[in-house]
């Protein structure tokens, strides 16, 4: 008699067992279909903010372009119509007149060094390395046709004049200034630190490729 109430005991223990997992399966069944509809939910809204219809896109414009007046002996950066910085210039003289036309600024040498042009006037002139007190290239050269450029210059006198061989002249600081806002707009920015460095040492001369060239207008 003990042993069939030990048996029934036994199988009523196992039945509430089975009863219990299945009541937890149920339960975390439940559990994961809620959470898989919020999840649904989310999606759904964040989607919801792409469905406007895309706008037509627009060409891209020149991020700013320069503009060269020999005559006023100054040069201007523009971004679309608007002017946004002027500096003063000294352009070439009558014999070595600095070029007019369309071109396009691709490179910037930092702490150049100086080449002499295969040129009259430069026929006795040596080649200068970066740093050296004789070098008429300055901190900075912006390169658009070899062998003009926009560069730095010490001899702050010869500005709004007509003094160079056909380059254009400015104040190193200016050159600076340029040349950095030139490399932020074409898409070659650099770091702080990295200028920081690069003038450090003027004997060491640093060339930037641009990746977007920029447009120059020489007028007369």
């Amino acid at each position: 008699m003990w042993n069939v109430v030990e048996w029934q005991c036994n199988c009523n223990v196992w039945r509430m067992k089975k009863l219990s997992a299945l009541v937890l399966g149920v339960s975390i069944l439940l559990f994961a279909c809620n959470d898989g509809t919020d999840t649904t939910q989310t999606t759904i809204i964040t989607d919801s903010v792409n469905t406007e219809p895309a706008q037509p896109t627009q060409p891209e414009q020149p991020p700013i372009r320069l503009v060269l007046s020999i005559t006023d002996r100054q040069v201007a950066v523009l971004q679309q119509n608007d002017t946004i910085k002027k500096y003063p210039i000294a352009v070439g003289k009558a014999k070595n007149p600095t070029p007019t036309g369309e071109f396009k600024i691709h490179q910037i040498d930092w702490n150049p060094d100086w080449n002499p042009p295969d040129s009259e006037w430069s026929e006795d002139e040596e080649y200068t390395p970066p740093g050296h007190a004789d070098n008429p290239m300055g901190k900075v050269r912006i390169i658009y046709q070899m062998p003009y450029t926009l560069h730095g210059t010490k001899n702050l006198k010869s500005l709004g004049k007509a003094q160079s061989h056909g380059s254009v002249r400015m104040a190193n600081l200016d050159a600076i200034e340029l040349a950095k806002l030139i490399m932020e707009r074409s898409g070659s920015a650099k770091p702080p630190e990295w200028y920081d460095r690069v003038l450090a040492d003027s004997t060491k001369m640093e060339t930037v490729k641009l990746r977007d060239s920029i447009p120059l207008t020489n007028r007369q």
